[in-house]
């Protein structure tokens, strides 16, 4: 898998990220090395979030005109929360294989992890009157070791977004939201 990935807003390299970010980026990847196996996840409490019409009917996130994300797994214990933790993603995101489905489920990769923040008091969305700022991985004690990048308000879902492409090359970068290297949902409406 090449890691090397283009410059943009949230297209840092590998390279060029300093060993305070890439010891938080190995730490992350120590711990999501047995979610290579959904079934670990699964077994480890996470779940496929369904969410028709924001999803396809099987789970699955693309956007035509952004790119494909995949399927996104969660605990669910802590998306309405107002912070996040490196170790504890809200969501493991597994990307479409292209090939054809395995007992009808689509074949998929661990490709990536999300970040949510639902929009509340303490992050409001940019619509909102109180809105002064988006929330930065470097509002939280556990991401300050990484970039100071900026989550991406997402109506589609109520919140705030960020990713980290460990897993998958992103020609956008690492921690862009979106990858147009990862094949649209079937029966998606976005």
């Amino acid at each position: 898998m090449q890691m090397d990935h283009d410059m943009s807003a949230h297209g840092l390299s590998l390279a060029s990220l300093s060993s305070t970010n890439s010891q938080a980026l190995a730490e992350l990847k120590q711990f999501s090395a047995p979610f290579h196996d959904v079934d670990a996840a699964v077994h480890a409490g996470y779940g496929l979030l369904t969410l028709p019409p924001a999803t396809a009917p099987d789970g699955c996130i693309s956007s035509m005109s952004e790119g494909g994300m995949g399927y996104h797994y969660t605990k669910g214990t802590n998306i309405a929360d107002d912070s996040i933790a490196l170790l504890d993603p809200e969501f493991l995101v597994y990307a479409p294989k292209n090939g054809p489905r395995k007992d009808g489920e689509a074949r998929t990769r661990l490709a990536a992890f999300e970040y949510f923040l639902p929009f509340t008091p303490k992050w409001p969305a940019p619509s909102d009157v109180s809105f002064k700022r988006a929330p930065t991985l470097h509002d939280f004690s556990t991401t300050q070791g990484l970039p100071d990048i900026a989550f991406a308000p997402t109506a589609r879902f109520g919140g705030w977004m960020l990713h980290i492409w460990l897993w998958e090359d992103n020609k956008d970068g690492m921690f862009a939201n979106w990858n147009t290297g990862v094949p649209l949902c079937d029966n998606s409406t976005f």
